[in-house]
């Protein structure tokens, strides 16, 4: 029956040939096995759910086209059957038939120069072993067989596949291959983008053994045991998008290294025994402000009292986690630092004000007496600063009620700048000699007055008097009624020291004004 399966099929062309689950018992696979498809060309063949003892090394003699190959369920293949086989780019090979206990051989993949994708499932190495050699093409090997892969196995099957982009072995026990084994091995994987490494029972992961895989964006290290995480493993992984390390046994995990993944979205830690403490915190914060998903959530295994909590929003004392001293120190330097800067910015701020205040209280404790003027041409009752826009105010209004007044009234000697300045004197000395010689200083506020430099200049000269003579000698009038707002800051300083007089309309207003200013010019008298 088996000799006429193929009859007929010869000189076609067949895309696929699927032999599966036909219930075959196949003592002996070879060439006369295929002799029906002989001059065929075949590209991909399946022989799978079928019992096959033994496949020669001459039974794909007849199929050198094909390029996808599956076999499962036999008890073994001679050292050179794939040999023949050089347009294969898939090979699938899977559950050597346990009854059957053939001689150790090694099966020769080294020919298969344009082999791409390599499954090796389920074969105990002490049935048979595979030589890799140098498949430059390889881009995916799955390699999983139930026992220890040693030392010898890991490094003859990786050493030379400097192409892989995909790499799955699980299901296997790593524990006896040495660090720098591993190490070296892996660091030999530069074009890798995705490694799965599921139950190898890997205890630890040695540093430098991800160092070269800085294209990974995929990483499975599934139902491992892993107690502790040093993220310096991943520190050169900087295309990571996905870590999975769920079902290990995890305690701690340190998040140094996975604060620089910057790709990373995708995180799997579920079934872990972390341990939920001032040490986790790092991380759990990190988790917090990250990007990360979360697969299933995280949960604290321990201490009792947070089992079960939700590792990004367990909360610690931090009396139990930080240094008291330190925190104490820290605390008291900063809240000294704050008040140095408030008491600076104070200081710096209302410097005028409190220069002004003490110098008034001082003048009071004191009791300076006023000194006649010595030695000059002229002296006068007060020194007028105003714009030239208000000098018709000044002319028609100040000096007809204080230097033109009766004999009954008071008079008063004042400086104006447009009569009484020196010509040819230079004009700051103008005002600086004549303030000198005046017992008070009236400005008269307006619009104008604000937009003029040189007002703006008597101004300070004036506040700078106060503080040479100790002496409160300004008098503000407001022609116009001016928003605070709209007032520089020197001036608004003077306002909360000094009583300044508005001018108004209205006859008995006008009256009240002038009799307060005149008894501001005449409080010269007064000692302070």
């Amino acid at each position: 029956m088996i000799s006429n399966l193929f009859a007929g099929l010869q000189n076609a062309t067949i895309q696929a040939l699927h032999l599966n689950f036909l219930n075959l018992l196949v003592p002996v696979m070879d060439q006369a096995f295929f002799h029906g498809l002989r001059h065929t060309i075949l590209y991909n063949l399946e022989i799978v759910g079928n019992y096959i003892q033994l496949i020669t090394a001459d039974a794909f003699v007849h199929l050198d086209t094909i390029r996808y190959l599956a076999l499962d369920n036999f008890g073994a293949i001679e050292n050179d059957t794939f040999c023949i086989l050089p347009q294969l780019r898939r090979l699938i090979l899977k559950d050597a038939l346990r009854n059957i206990k053939p001689k150790h051989n090694t099966v020769n993949l080294n020919k298969l120069h344009y082999l791409q994708s390599l499954t090796i499932k389920n074969i105990q190495d002490f049935r048979m072993s595979f030589k890799f050699g140098r498949l430059n093409k390889l881009r995916a090997l799955t390699y999983t067989n139930p026992g220890k892969l040693n030392k010898t196995i890991l490094t003859n099957m990786i050493s030379g596949l400097t192409s892989l982009t995909t790499l799955n072995v699980y299901n296997m026990y790593l524990g006896y291959i040495p660090d720098t084994t591993l190490v070296q091995c892996f660091q030999k994987l530069k074009k890798l983008n995705r490694l799965f490494l599921a139950t190898v029972n890997l205890e630890t992961l040695p540093d430098g053994i991800f160092d070269n895989m800085r294209r990974v964006y995929y990483l499975n290290l599934f139902n491992n045991r892993l107690v502790y995480l040093n993220s310096a493993v991943f520190r050169n992984m900087k295309s990571l998008v996905t870590l999975i390390l769920s079902q290990n046994r995890l305690v701690y995990i340190d998040a140094t290294y996975l604060i620089t993944l910057k790709n990373l979205k995708n995180l799997a830690l579920k079934k872990n025994n972390i341990k939920c403490n001032c040490d986790l915190r790092p991380f759990r914060d990190w988790l917090n402000h990250a990007a990360s998903t979360l697969n299933g959530g995280i949960l604290c295994n321990s201490p009792p009292s947070l089992k079960g909590t939700p590792i990004t929003s367990y909360e610690t004392l931090w009396i139990d986690c930080d240094n008291h001293v330190v925190i104490v120190i820290v605390i008291s330097v900063t809240l000294l630092l704050i008040l140095v800067l408030i008491i600076a910015f104070a200081v710096v701020y209302f410097w005028w004000d409190i220069k002004y205040f003490w110098i008034v209280r001082r003048s009071k404790r004191n009791g300076y007496e006023h000194l006649p003027d010595v030695g000059n041409d002229e002296h006068y009752d007060a020194f007028v600063s105003y714009n030239h826009e208000d000098s018709h105010w000044v002319r028609t209004k100040l000096l007809v009620n204080l230097e033109n007044e009766d004999f009954n009234s008071l008079r008063f000697k004042l400086c104006l700048h447009e009569r009484d300045f020196i010509p040819g004197a230079f004009i700051a000395d103008n005002i600086v000699n004549n303030m000198d010689r005046s017992d008070k200083i009236v400005f008269i506020i307006s619009h104008s007055f604000l937009t003029s430099s040189w007002c703006s200049y008597e101004l300070d000269v004036a506040q700078q008097k106060v503080m040479d003579d100790k002496q409160n000698m300004i008098i503000l009038v407001f022609l116009e009624r001016i928003p605070k707002r709209e007032l520089p800051r020197k001036l608004k300083r003077i306002m909360r020291h000094v009583t300044y007089l508005d001018w108004v309309e209205g006859d008995r207003a006008r009256d009240i004004f002038w009799k307060k200013l005149k008894i501001a010019l005449h409080s010269k008298h007064e000692e302070y």
